[in-house]
């Protein structure tokens, strides 16, 4: 399933763990990836993601469309919202899969695919001029203390709807 890590806000990295992707878990991540949009609303910033994907055996094709078409429908928000995106790639035979998820979701600002955590950090800090060691996702932990969960998916997406943040 996909786990987030937001302990060094604004730095958001989500990974995939060793648990299956299932229906009611893609609902998980799309409630808690909304209610991170929400934080950054509230706290007027953005955030730099950090997508490792070098778990993607756990993540069928199906969840990597349906994660397109969700990123696809609030695009705008991710552009508020979102500075920029590392892919953290050791697999070169997904990038086929990232390019088909950019034709279905453009990118929504600059990304790149990186391989070491050190090519994450030199992007970092020549895209947007911070100094971040990203050496501590190695272990690859969820937390989400620092992020608000009181809602369902379908509240959330109704204050969405409400707020005008979500078509």
């Amino acid at each position: 399933m996909i786990q987030f890590n937001t302990k060094y806000w604004p730095i958001v990295y989500f990974f995939i763990d060793n648990e299956k992707m299932n229906d009611e878990v893609f609902e998980e991540y799309k409630r808690t990836y909304l209610n991170i949009l929400l934080k950054c609303k509230k706290e007027n910033n953005k955030i730099i993601l950090i997508s490792d994907l070098n778990n993607q055996d756990n993540l069928p094709l199906k969840y990597v469309m349906k994660q397109a078409y969700f990123n696809n429908k609030i695009h705008k928000y991710n552009k508020e919202y979102v500075d920029l995106v590392c892919v953290y790639l050791n697999n070169n035979s997904f990038k086929t899969i990232l390019d088909i998820y950019f034709s279905i979701c453009p990118p929504c600002c600059p990304y790149k695919v990186c391989n070491t955590y050190q090519v994450i950090n030199d992007f970092v800090k020549a895209e947007i001029n911070k100094e971040f060691d990203t050496h501590v996702f190695e272990e690859l932990k969820p937390y989400i203390e620092n992020i608000q969960i009181e809602k369902k998916y379908k509240e959330l997406k109704k204050d969405f709807k409400e707020q005008n943040i979500e078509k």
